[in-house]
């Protein structure tokens, strides 16, 4: 039985070589060739950070409220931060900042005041309708 699956796996050879077999790291013009260094390739650099868009946020208008949140179809709807929507934190003029890393692609969100009021995006004109009869603010990010 053993000889069968040798001659199997020498028959088709490829098909028993592990993941990655016989790729080789080339290194690119800006590598460290003579310094010890580890060669760099086109695959290293693409990073989830290269993959992503930080976007920033400001709400204005909201100077009374006590919290407000970012969430949306990136963090599936989380209604607190406990859930993974984002906190944002209140500056000295009374506005409501903070950023995320969005992934590659079309994303709704709202933002979510005093943990009830769920508003759009005033400084973003683009919206789309959420199929229950509710608008959502869409961001596009394209790395």
């Amino acid at each position: 039985m053993r000889f069968a699956l040798v001659s199997v796996c020498l028959a088709g050879l490829a098909a028993c070589r592990p993941p990655g077999w016989g790729k080789e790291v080339k290194p690119d013009a800006s590598s460290d060739v003579d310094g010890g260094g580890s060669a760099t390739t086109d695959a290293a650099l693409d990073t989830p950070q290269a993959l992503t868009c930080d976007h920033a946020f400001r709400v204005d208008g909201q100077s009374t409220a006590s919290s407000v949140w970012l969430t949306g179809s990136f963090v599936a709807w989380a209604a607190n931060p406990g859930g993974g929507a984002i906190e944002l934190e209140q500056g000295i003029d009374g506005a409501w900042t903070g950023s995320y890393a969005f992934g590659a692609g079309t994303h709704q969100y709202k933002f979510v005041v005093d943990g009830s009021n769920w508003i759009l995006d005033a400084t973003n004109p683009n919206t789309a309708d959420d199929g229950m009869g509710h608008t959502n603010s869409v961001y596009t990010c394209v790395p």
